[in-house]
């Protein structure tokens, strides 16, 4: 069941002027919920711009317009700082001859995918590097004091998704410098390897991926990162996002059926019809389906368990593998437990 102020949303959002009543009766649209519901997908630059696009501002309250009108001005300067800054650091990335793409938000913003800059709500500038050049974007960014130390766990054997957030001095949109694409126990699915291609030309600045990689990533970062595809969950902004990429190739049936995470984000929101898409729902078909994604999800379960156990696991080995940090906890046992008999003869056993 779909709210009405949702339907109303998808309406002013992915259909045309003629048919944004459809279904609707004004008289009992809630604009406050209308308000929180479309602030809560990061939408309201976007819902702006389409009810000018679609001159339907008689629709609403004066109040309303005026409200979600500051809001898209506000976001439209921003975004307008956050290209000056991207153009920049990517001219700083040349100059230091780091190879460089940017990714999500900033990618599409450069791609010009939408009619208008302030429509999409970004939060950081992301882009990805080569992990050869991790310690040198570190110096060039000024990264040494900013960067924490991570935890212990089992997923340091592996490169971090990306560093630290980073705000560089004088400058307002803080920076999301990428080695991968998803975390290290979802890579098996997506990983920086689908961009090698890109990495082997020519370096030059503001340099974006295809549409279809922004298609493939958009989704997976919604259905792994956001865990859209463990809960019945959808995010408006990823959908607009599709939409506006228009990616004929990647709407095929064909590419989508064959892929589990995609094909559980059209079937998630199928409901809104904003995609003229037959998936097939055969018996066979939906039973497959629901096994693959049990068996996905169990995986992932298992992934996580390891995970949150991955310090004592590595804990151990180091206690097995280094003599000094072996001698330290041993000592430690026998200074808190030297009262215990058995622990203490536990440690003479083991330090003879």
């Amino acid at each position: 069941m779909i709210a009405l102020e949702e339907k109303f949303l998808v309406n002013i959002l992915y259909r045309p002027a003629s048919e944004i009543l459809n279904g609707v009766d004004i008289n009992n649209i809630n604009f406050e919920k209308l308000i929180t519901l479309t602030s809560g997908h990061l939408m309201l630059p976007a819902l702006f711009f389409n009810i000018q696009k679609k001159k339907a501002s008689y629709l609403f309250p004066e109040d309303f317009i005026a409200y979600i009108k500051s809001i898209y001005a506000i976001n439209k300067a921003r975004n307008e700082i956050l290209l000056e800054e991207a153009k920049e650091l990517s001219e700083l990335l040349v100059e230091h001859n780091i190879k460089h793409i940017f990714l999500k938000g900033t990618a599409l913003l450069l791609s010009n995918v939408f009619e208008d800059i302030g429509e999409r709500m970004i939060g950081d500038i992301d882009f990805i590097i080569q992990h050869k050049d991790e310690e040198k974007i570190k110096k060039v960014l000024k990264y040494n004091n900013n960067c924490k130390s991570e935890k212990l766990n089992l997923w340091r054997l592996f490169k971090p998704t990306h560093l630290p957030k980073l705000v560089r001095e004088n400058k307002t949109i803080a920076i999301e410098t990428h080695l991968e694409l998803l975390e290290p126990k979802h890579r098996w699915i997506f990983n920086s390897k689908v961009l090698s291609n890109y990495f082997n030309e020519e370096l030059k600045t503001i340099k974006t991926p295809t549409t279809s990689f922004l298609f493939d990533h958009c989704i997976y970062a919604l259905q792994i990162r956001d865990k859209g595809f463990f809960i019945p969950y959808h995010g408006h902004r990823s959908i607009y996002d599709i939409y506006k990429l228009d990616c004929k190739n990647s709407l095929k049936i064909n590419n989508i059926k064959k892929d589990i995470f995609k094909k559980h984000f059209f079937i998630t929101i199928e409901k809104f019809n904003i995609f003229n898409l037959r998936l097939p729902s055969s018996f066979w078909s939906i039973y497959q389906d629901k096994i693959l994604r049990f068996l996905t999800i169990a995986s992932f379960k298992i992934l996580t368990v390891i995970e949150r156990n991955s310090n004592k696991i590595l804990i151990l080995i180091q206690l097995l593998c280094n003599n000094e940090l072996r001698k330290r906890a041993l000592n430690k046992i026998r200074i808190h437990y030297h009262h215990k008999t058995l622990l203490n003869y536990t440690y003479r056993w083991l330090i003879g």
